[in-house]
């Protein structure tokens, strides 16, 4: 019985040995199928997620390339709107400097014509002077005339007094003479004696006394006509002295209109060159003005877009290297 124990456990021992590498011949092959399903598994699932990387990124790349055409697209009519407006204020500078050199032209065409207007009503001035002052110097030059001829008339009446003065004078004495004479003969014929005697000398006596008499009415006559003749040079003088100083006056107003026109012209001059030099240092301002718009302009104007390269197309990486699963042996049972 022992021994048929020993048997039965023997028998036992190496069913269950038998068993055991069975499980174990078992178990190690569904582990090495489900290891093949696995590492088939991991390499499907690398390449289609290899391949869906790749798709994912050539989409991504090629609508990076559209969305960098439309960029580059909205910059080049950004830039030519740019242009556009930037050009548009460039002819707007350019205009408004063309209106203000027109303005500052007939600023200047406006002063030229008053200044030339001044300028002829300044010599109309200085002629008018020159011909009434001329016109003055001819009054004075007859009135001058006027006053010798007066004189000389006056001179020729006197003289003609003192003449008809003179004759009557000596009519007179002529006659008192021979009245004496008579007056005498009639006194020797009608007496004699010392009666005859003092009649002559009686008749002498009245003789000398009218001529005293004439000869102080001549020289009375004589100072009158004198002083008549002082009277009509001194007037005459006067006279003189006063168209002297008429042609002095007229003298001095032809200075005075000439200085005066001097001075006007000089002053026109003046004021000609300063609204010359106003609308030169105008001219230089908007100039500068345009420049400093023309730059700011251009600053402002969009330079033209450079297009930039596509970033590189997407490549696969490398592949991955798989290593199998180690294959699985049945586990090791000790024999029975």
């Amino acid at each position: 019985s022992g021994r048929s124990q020993a048997k039965k456990s023997n028998k036992r021992a190496k069913e269950a040995e038998k068993k055991q590498r069975e499980h174990n011949e078992k178990v190690a092959k569904l582990t090495n199928e489900h290891n093949a399903k696995l590492d088939q598994a991991d390499k499907a699932n690398y390449y289609a997620m290899r391949d869906y990387s790749h798709e994912t990124s050539m989409k991504n790349w090629k609508r990076g390339k559209e969305i960098q055409d439309f960029k580059y697209l909205n910059e080049l009519k950004q830039f030519e709107k740019s242009n556009a407006i930037g050009n548009q204020q460039l002819g707007l500078n350019a205009e408004g400097m063309a209106v203000g050199i027109e303005s500052e032209q007939n600023v200047i065409q406006e002063a030229f014509i008053q200044n030339s207007f001044q300028q002829q009503q300044n010599l109309s001035a200085l002629k008018q002077a020159y011909f009434e002052n001329r016109l003055a110097d001819k009054e004075a030059g007859i009135e001058l005339q006027g006053i010798g001829e007066r004189k000389l008339l006056g001179q020729q009446a006197v003289q003609d007094s003192v003449n008809q003065l003179m004759s009557q004078n000596a009519l007179q004495k002529e006659s008192a003479m021979v009245e004496s004479l008579i007056a005498e003969g009639q006194a020797q014929l009608g007496q004699a004696g010392k009666s005859t005697m003092k009649g002559r000398q009686a008749s002498k006596a009245a003789l000398h006394r009218g001529l005293m008499a004439l000869e102080s009415e001549l020289s009375g006559k004589y100072k009158q006509a004198a002083l008549q003749l002082a009277e009509l040079n001194v007037e005459s003088s006067l006279a003189t002295v006063g168209v002297g100083l008429n042609l002095q006056r007229i003298d001095n107003a032809i200075e005075n209109a000439e200085a005066e026109a001097m001075a006007n012209a000089e002053v026109m001059a003046a004021n000609m060159a300063s609204q010359i030099r106003t609308s030169q240092n105008n001219l230089q301002q908007m100039s500068l003005e345009r420049k400093v718009a023309d730059v700011n302009t251009k600053a402002g104007m969009m330079l033209f877009p450079e297009k930039l390269s596509y970033d590189p197309a997407p490549t696969k990486p490398p592949e991955r290297i798989f290593v199998d699963r180690m294959k699985a042996i049945p586990g090791f049972v000790p024999p029975a």
